[in-house]
Order: structure tokens, then C-alpha cells, then sequence
């Protein structure tokens, strides 16, 4: 399993504590369609959090992914609501230094 497959499987568990520990301490973690910018892990882990309480059951199927030693593409669904979207990061070390996540808002829109 590749650490894209883990990343995904700890925001899919709600483990925020996981999903930070993915993170440089000064990472820049940006969900671009709702307008929020975390800065830090201890950022990262509350928006997991959030995350959590506003979607319940939300996880995340990886439908593609690419990797390099310092930047990564991912494609991905969340169910069970099939919601598409994709992330773009930077890594340093093998931590996400930064993280910009793109979505389809209008699944939500009323």
C-alpha cells in the first residue's frame, strides 16, 4: 500500500491524528472550494475534525495518484455522496509541506 493509500484510509477513519501526522510542521493545507487555509498539523488535525462532524461517514476512494519525491496529484471520490475532486501537494522528507484540495461545491449547494 502506497502512503497515498494510508493518507486517504486515515481521512476516510476520521483520524485526525493520522492525517497529521502526514504533515511538516509548516505545512500550508488549503481546501480551495471551501475557503480554508490550516497552517500547521495542530490546524490540519481541528479541520479533520470539522470535516468529520459536517460529512459523517464520509470516505475518500483514490481513482488515481501520482507521486514524486517533492510533489504528488491525486484524483479521488468521496463517498457516499460522489463528490469528485483532486489534491496537489509538495512533500519534503516524505511530509506534505503543502496541500491545495479541489472539489465540486455544487453537490452542496442547495
Amino acid at each position: 500500500m502506497s502512503w497515498i493509500e494510508d493518507y486517504y484510509g486515515a481521512w476516510s477513519a476520521d483520524d485526525a491524528e493520522a492525517v497529521a501526522a502526514f504533515m511538516a510542521e509548516d505545512v500550508v493545507f488549503e481546501d480551495v472550494t471551501a475557503g480554508h487555509v490550516a497552517r500547521g498539523p495542530r490546524q490540519v488535525r481541528r479541520f479533520v475534525e470539522i470535516c468529520a462532524e459536517r460529512v459523517p461517514g464520509a470516505r475518500y476512494e483514490v481513482v488515481r495518484s501520482h507521486a514524486c519525491p517533492d510533489t504528488y496529484a491525486v484524483e479521488w471520490v468521496m463517498q457516499p455522496m460522489g463528490v469528485r475532486g483532486a489534491s496537489y501537494g509538495t512533500l519534503r522528507d516524505g511530509l506534505i509541506t503543502g496541500n491545495r484540495d479541489y472539489w465540486n461545491g455544487a453537490v452542496f449547494t442547495p
